[in-house]
């Protein structure tokens, strides 16, 4: 009764399900090396779509603001603007920051070696550990990759072109976009049936409000926060007497400031790195300011200015930002936030419309 012998179980696979399970992965596969092979242009064209959307509020008004209400006149007058403002950004801060780098590395040697005659704390440790023969075989070895920089320089030489390639592709195709939505937005809608033409301008309204909030209340957020680190670092740069670049400094602030959550955590750690190349106090005394002025901000400034724009949880807010800034650096880090917005006013109006449809159709 207890000593039944198991029935054996056979299985046939037919040669088509092989073929049909080996034509599965090789597809997946090529799907996964295909989107990896376009994830570029792809995020080319998405930072390029928000672009435009942020941006056609004050290219609509210059467009009625001339005679011609030329789109394309319109379109051009901003861009103007917008270019020469990122010429007049970057000639501000890129060259002292490159040249206050380049002096910090130069005199690394010469600071690791001081170190061992200096009558400090520091000092004391390397003389009483007998760290001299350590501390010279780095300076030794950071002087002596100084001198070989042919390839670091041209591999950095390769990542801007790349970058400024980007970057160009990117003010190409938002002015496009510019140009051309507003005619292809009417022409897809009025290829809708008629029931869905008016839900449909409805949702895109709500998208566009949502997107351009965001980027006025975000940008006015890191206008603040440049101006008072302008501040701040005129007044410690006087009370420690060092001479650093407070407008470059502060440039940086704006910049990484329109990225939420984590914007101001990365200006705050580039800041106070420029600094500490200059002055140890005042890289301390700018950390300090930091922290406390982004106590003050997450109290009153964002809950304030943000708080009507998108619906987003400090959660979902922040993952956002996180998967922006890998796929498209600091500029994908400020697009990922309304990006996600849009999905969630999508996800809402199709839960919605599923509701009232199961309301009127009841099973």
């Amino acid at each position: 009764m207890f000593n039944r012998q198991p029935k054996e179980v056979q299985l046939t696979v037919s040669n088509r399900t092989i073929i049909r399970v080996i034509a599965f992965g090789i597809a997946t596969y090529a799907g996964f090396r295909f989107f990896d092979n376009i994830r570029h242009p792809l995020t080319i064209i998405f930072i390029s779509f928000f672009l435009a959307l942020a941006l056609n509020p004050a290219v609509s008004f210059v467009t009625r603001k001339l005679k011609s209400k030329s789109r394309i006149g319109g379109t051009a007058a901003s861009y103007i603007v917008v270019i020469s403002i990122l010429i007049a950004f970057f000639t501000t801060v890129i060259p002292p920051i490159v040249r206050q780098s380049t002096d910090f590395v130069k005199e690394v040697p010469s600071k690791i070696t001081n170190i061992e005659t200096q009558d400090s704390a520091l000092g004391r440790i390397v003389r009483k550990y007998q760290f001299n023969q350590q501390l010279g075989n780095f300076a030794d070895e950071w002087a002596k990759n100084i001198g070989n920089t042919d390839g670091p320089v041209l591999s950095t030489a390769n990542r801007i072109i790349g970058l400024l390639v980007s970057f160009i592709s990117i003010l190409v195709l938002t002015f496009m976009m510019l140009v051309e939505g507003p005619m292809w937005v009417d022409r897809i809608i009025n290829n809708l049936p008629t029931r869905r033409q008016q839900r449909t301008r409805s949702l895109l309204r709500r998208m566009y409000h949502m997107v351009t909030s965001f980027v006025n209340a975000q940008v006015l957020v890191a206008f603040i926060a440049a101006c008072f680190s302008v501040i701040a670092l005129t007044i410690f740069s006087k009370v420690f007497s060092v001479s650093i670049n407070p407008l470059a400094l502060a440039a940086i602030v704006g910049l990484f400031g329109i990225v939420p959550t984590i914007g101001n955590i990365i200006a705050a750690v580039i800041v106070c790195l420029a600094c500490l190349f200059t002055s140890a106090p005042l890289a301390l005394a700018m950390l300090i300011y930091f922290i406390v002025y982004q106590q003050i901000e997450n109290a009153t400034l964002q809950p304030y200015i943000q708080s009507r724009n998108n619906d987003l949880t400090p959660m979902l807010t922040f993952i956002a930002a996180i998967v922006g800034i890998g796929f498209g650096g600091i500029l994908g880090g400020f697009i990922a936030i309304p990006a996600a917005g849009c999905i969630k006013i999508l996800i809402d109006d199709y839960l919605d419309d599923k509701a009232y449809t199961d309301s009127v159709n009841p099973v």
